[in-house]
């Protein structure tokens, strides 16, 4: 069952690509990603991830990124998380740490989980950008290996000048799929509209394929 949800995964992945292909999208971006998970002693938990982005319709170069996070375990339904990523574009590299928290509650076969996080931002040039974010997400599992999702996520940045008004927001939905006891699939698609106080916000169509190992 879970290669054939596999299979699923990849087809649906590659349709929608080729969908936004055929749209001719310009707004078009891939996000793949491969992570490591390794439980550690005492609750805690260590995530090794290695992405890599493409945009546009020639899926030209956007960045690679190599992250680590370290959790700590509270209780069944508590967590928090210190990620750092380090983020190589074609002109610049940006520094990424986060501070965050997150919440879940399981009712049968669906799971209600809230994530939320500080992030600061260190550029070459001395800029700093920080940014609250916040994850609500619906977890539905079908079968053992297989759950689909649905999530929205607001973006509110500290601006110094006292403007710290929402200006982006993330809609996604996808699948997790199981195939083998440690390895499984996540397969999504994201709407993300930046800069929404602004007559003509900035729309990205992303797809994203992520290759997890545990």
């Amino acid at each position: 069952m879970g290669n054939k949800h596999s299979l699923l995964n990849i087809c649906l992945f590659y349709s929608i690509i080729i969908l936004q292909f055929s749209f001719g999208s310009n707004d078009f971006e891939s996000r793949n990603a491969i992570t490591f998970q390794l439980k550690l002693p005492h609750s805690f938990k260590i995530e090794f991830k290695q992405g890599l982005w493409l945009s546009g319709q020639e899926l030209s170069f956007k960045q690679t990124l190599t992250e680590v996070d370290l959790s700590y375990k509270i209780n069944n339904r508590f967590n928090i998380f210190i990620p750092f990523r380090y983020a190589i574009f074609k002109d610049e590299i940006k520094k990424r740490i986060s501070f965050g928290g997150s919440y879940k509650y399981n009712l049968k076969t669906l799971s209600f989980r809230y994530k939320s996080r500080f992030q600061r931002v260190y550029e070459q040039d001395n800029k700093l950008e920080e940014t609250f974010r916040n994850k609500f997400s619906v977890i539905n599992k079908l079968k053992k290996d297989f759950e689909l999702f649905l999530s929205a996520e607001l973006f509110n940045p500290l601006d110094q000048n006292g403007d710290n008004k929402i200006n982006e927001y993330r809609i996604s939905f996808g699948t997790n799929t199981g195939f083998s006891k440690n390895k499984s699939i996540k397969t999504y698609y994201t709407f993300k509209a930046e800069d929404i106080n602004k007559k003509s916000p900035d729309i990205t169509n992303i797809i994203g394929l992520s290759y997890n190992f545990n």
